[in-house]
């Protein structure tokens, strides 16, 4: 199984941020809410791509539900949703403070690839 393309927006505490990777061209951008993208555009070299590629199937992006919920009233805490192409069709997949099982592994990955310092910015 292999992706065209991903699109991951997450936003809490009145922050929000948009990554998008393209396999086509091995860009990763990153956005934030106001649309306004990083001036570093991150190019992923055959290594990071393949690593990314490996990283949605362990994760099995694929069958994640298309909505996660909690029965819990959290305020400020992180809404999110992830899109994404792939020759077997287009998929998307959200939640509200409720999270698909490794969800974590991807979004860590995500924003390591703009971490400074090795700290991450979130």
């Amino acid at each position: 199984m292999s992706f065209h393309w991903i699109r991951y927006r997450e936003s809490g505490i009145g922050e929000g941020q948009t990554f998008t990777w393209t396999k086509a061209t091995r860009e990763l951008r990153l956005e934030d809410e106001e649309g306004n993208v990083s001036e570093d555009v991150h190019l992923l070299s055959e290594h990071e791509q393949m690593e990314l590629e490996h990283l949605l199937l362990h994760v099995n992006l694929m069958h994640w539900q298309s909505v996660y919920t909690t029965e819990w009233l959290i305020l400020d805490g992180t809404d999110w949703e992830i899109r994404w192409s792939s020759p077997d069709g287009d998929g998307t997949s959200r939640g509200s403070n409720a999270f698909p099982d490794k969800w974590e592994l991807l979004r860590d990955w995500l924003y390591g690839q703009f971490a400074e310092n090795g700290e991450e910015d979130r």
